[in-house]
């Protein structure tokens, strides 16, 4: 009997799990559900970035479409690269290389590109941008789902098991980083894995080693090593503390992380030839790092501002400084001190020492001075999820203690006291209109919770609903901040096309380049198929930014960047620097606007000319710049140009050298008439080789030593993997 109550009730809660998650799940996305709106940052697309913000969209003049300011690395990297990474997949083809950014560049091995995700799986059934919706709105539901089942497991009662997977499923770090759809997807397996194991603390359990093992692949192939390496050291050090079988934990953690070498052996290798470089001890102190004072955006996230509204006034990134889980949850976190249990002082220490390693301290002072790759290469604040987690967790655990503890309107009056003067102090130190708004609207939210508190100590048979309606108030607390950063839109905002592309696309293989005002954002080239000398990303060859900054010293240390300046003093386009540059790369066509005020000076009549316009767009052929491939002392032509595979016949009288103008990578290979040849880097970045007199076929194949041997660690893993589940379970039958 007791056995059929237990399925019962856990058959009930299930029912309002499901229920729960579909009802704040519709709240959050009731734009996309009710409006079909999309999360994507197509408003600053159409409204920042040229050719659309000179066009008009949906009844709104000229780069007049209100917009939030937010994502721009979106549209600029990842949906791009996203692009790129689905249509070479679809076609049975691994996305190896980019040929239309940086001249030419590695993809799969670069790990925002997410190629082999496995939740990509959507990309297959739906169109790419309702894949991508459903990709956003997994992320907090699966990273709720995942804390709600992780809290029950480690004893919290419903309620706190709620507090605690709302405040992390929705957490102020979720919401700003929501529509990159990578570092979600990566922060979602946290609670999993942790899950995983709890199940594993007493004996190995087949399906949860399975469990682990899948978590830790997928986390690490979800777009953002660093956050997974964050993630690996928080959920081994938890292991190390909780399972006593230990060696099976590590073997299968290790094993997942293997199953991924199609992804880390190229990566390893891409870092190994980017010019990126750790931050300036300096500026990661001052800028990077959450200053002391700015710790008060955890229970009030918007004290100094939001960039959404523009109204952030600090000089930093507000992405990098968020910390909040709402003001709800803070309420319980002095009962989780109260607490005397083993697990509830891992995550205080967890806590404690996560604020520690992020905040700008004597102790990061002298750490960071350090060049440590997991800290300095990026931003530390970027572990601020497991300063969520833990705290979520940590809260859920306080309103379990808060529930069956001792109360008094006595206690709770001075509580409420307390609460007034930390608003009125605040409010008089920061007094300017964006603290005052912040501060009333968290005096509402701190209102509500103490008269729900005072409603549950008078009435203590009601102890539980009045909580549940303080959970809603933390729900709309947190949506409150969700739907004031995130934008959402109509999928005609979704790179539109525009006659200036199609225009540019007719011509490729050629490459393009913007004048000015004419500019049009690097990576925006990959989501068309056009030819950019430039290109976005914090990792590409050092040798190409060598080439197009024109230095040997050149490092990435502050840029993400690859760019030709548009602007070189008075010189024009008639700057020799720049020209050497533009016709290296075969550079065949400039854009330009009327605004830039063309004139013979910008564009020698010797050099370049007028071959196109359309509604204050003008495009100049340059006719100085190099064929895409060319032969010193004969003709070359492209007879087929494909991302990884390159054929070109040659004729000359004489020995010769082939160039060919995409970047040098090692693992390209090149054949003549089959057999196989050196590659040169001409120009210090480019590639070419020697080609006998007559007449030849040669071919430009790239084939990644990287990928192979990451091929073999994969399924060397994966074989292990399933002996090792095999043996396992077996051996505890």
């Amino acid at each position: 009997m007791a056995n059929i109550q237990e399925t019962t009730y856990m058959k009930r809660e299930w029912y309002w799990v499901i229920a729960i998650l579909v009802g704040v799940i519709a709240l959050f996305f009731h734009q996309t559900i009710f409006w079909r709106k999309v999360p994507f940052p197509g408003d600053i697309l159409a409204s920042d970035f040229q050719p659309w913000r000179s066009t008009s969209y949906l009844g709104y003049g000229e780069g007049g479409i209100p917009n939030k300011a937010q994502y721009p690395d979106v549209i600029r990297q990842i949906y791009p690269w996203k692009t790129l990474v689905v249509d070479s997949l679809k076609q049975g083809k691994l996305p190896l290389w980019n040929p239309y950014n940086f001249s030419g560049a590695p993809l799969l091995a670069n790990f925002q590109s997410a190629a082999l995700y496995p939740l990509n799986i959507f990309y297959f059934l739906l169109s790419k941008i309702d894949a991508w919706t459903i990709l956003i709105v997994l992320q907090p539901l699966l990273a709720t789902l995942f804390t709600y089942l992780y809290s029950r497991k480690v004893g919290i009662g419903t309620l706190g098991s709620w507090l605690a997977s709302l405040s992390y499923g929705f957490s102020g770090f979720m919401a700003v980083w929501l529509e990159y759809n990578t570092v979600g997807h990566v922060i979602l397996w946290l609670p999993l894995i942790m899950l995983a194991v709890e199940h594993l603390r007493d004996k190995p359990k087949t399906w949860w080693l399975a469990v682990l093992t899948f978590s830790h692949a997928a986390a690490l192939l979800a777009g953002h090593p660093q956050v997974y390496a964050y993630t690996l050291v928080f959920t081994t050090i938890y292991a190390m503390t909780r399972v006593k079988r230990k060696l099976p934990v590590f073997v299968f953690t290790a094993l997942g992380i293997g199953i991924t070498g199609i992804q880390i052996i190229p990566g390893v290798e891409l870092i190994a030839n980017a010019a990126r470089s750790p931050h300036d001890p300096s500026n990661l102190f001052t800028k990077i790092l959450i200053q002391p004072w700015q710790l008060l955006s955890l229970p009030f996230p918007n004290f100094f501002g939001n960039p959404a509204t523009r109204t952030y006034f600090p000089t930093d990134t507000f992405v990098g400084k968020v910390t909040t889980i709402g003001l709800v949850p803070l309420f319980f976190s002095f009962s989780a001190f109260r607490r005397k249990d083993a697990l509830t002082k891992w995550f205080i220490l967890a806590t404690g020492l996560v604020l520690l390693l992020i905040t700008a301290n004597p102790v990061t002072y002298l750490l960071y001075k350090i060049p440590l790759p997991l800290f300095t290469s990026s931003s530390p604040t970027l572990m601020s999820f497991l300063l969520a987690f833990s705290l979520a967790v940590l809260c859920g655990m306080g309103l379990d203690f808060w529930m069956t503890d001792k109360h008094s309107m006595k206690k709770l009056f001075f509580r409420s006291v307390q609460v007034v003067l930390i608003l009125l102090a605040l409010g008089f130190i920061y007094r300017n209109p964006v603290t005052t708004r912040a501060l009333f609207y968290g005096g509402l939210v701190s209102g509500a919770t103490l008269g729900l508190f005072w409603v549950a100590i008078a009435f203590s048979k009601f102890r539980a609903h009045a909580i549940a309606v303080l959970l809603v108030v933390h729900v709309l607390d947190l949506f409150m901040f969700f739907n004031r950063f995130n934008p959402f839109v109509p999928k005609a905002l979704v790179f539109p096309d525009h006659p200036v592309l199609t225009y540019l696309k007719e011509k490729s293989p050629d490459r393009y380049w913007g004048y000015g005002t004419a500019a049009i954002a690097a990576n925006f080239a990959s989501q068309y198929r056009i030819f950019s000398p430039e290109g976005y990303d914090p990792l590409y060859p050092i040798w190409y930014g060598q080439f197009l900054y024109n230095t040997t010293t050149f490092t990435n240390a502050t840029r993400s960047d690859a760019a030709i300046e548009s602007h070189f003093g008075d010189g024009g386009l008639s700057d020799t620097n720049k020209q050497n540059v533009l016709n290296a790369l075969s550079v065949r066509y400039i854009l330009d606007r009327d605004e830039n005020a063309a004139n013979e000076q910008i564009y020698p009549p010797t050099i370049f000319q007028h071959v196109h316009e359309f509604s204050g767009w003008h495009v100049y052929e340059n006719k100085d710049a190099k064929p895409r491939a060319y032969v010193e002392n004969g003709t070359a032509a492209i007879l087929s140009y494909a991302s990884e595979r390159i054929v070109i016949e040659t004729e000359s009288n004489a020995d010769s050298t082939l160039v060919l103008t995409d970047t040098y990578y090692p693992d390209w290979k090149a054949t003549i008439d089959g057999n196989p040849t050196e590659i040169l880097r001409t120009n210090h970045t480019l590639r070419g080789i020697s080609v006998p007199a007559g007449k030849h076929i040669v071919s430009f194949v790239y084939q990644p030593i990287s990928v192979r041997i990451g091929v073999l660690l994969s399924i060397v893993s994966i074989g292990t993997a399933i002996i090792g589940l095999f043996v396992m379970s077996r051996k505890y039958a």
